[in-house]
Order: C-alpha cells, then structure tokens, then sequence
C-alpha cells in the first residue's frame, strides 16, 4: 500500500474540495473563482506578491482579472 504524506493528503484533499465547487462553472467563471479566493488568501494573511513579466516590468500577482 502507498504512503499518503500529511502534506500531500490536505493538498488532494484541497484539490477534491476546489474541483467540486467548480464542476458546474464555465472556465471563465472557475478562473475568476480562483482568482478570488487567492486574492482572499493574500488579504487574510497580509500578503503583497509582485510578478515579473517578460519584459521585466513588475506587476501585482495574481494579477487583475481582464473583464471581456
């Protein structure tokens, strides 16, 4: 029998939890859910991550949803 790590079993069970409030949702709808939650993950911990992009200008990160 496989060994399940502590880590790894919150990880999987992390990703069974998202994929069930996402499986009725179109694609936009589960990135901008995504994209909310981390942003709620950063305020409730007091986060300020920066990207880079390729041209080496530095942006916030997740960066804002584009709205189409």
């Amino acid at each position: 029998m496989l060994k399940i790590d502590k880590s790894l079993a919150e990880v999987l069970e992390w990703k069974a939890k998202s994929q069930k409030a996402t499986e009725s949702m179109s694609a936009e709808e589960e990135g901008a859910y995504i994209h909310q939650k981390a942003q709620n993950f950063m305020r409730r911990h007091n986060l300020n991550l920066m990207a880079t992009d390729s041209s080496g200008r530095k942006m916030p990160y997740p960066p804002p949803l584009h709205k189409g």
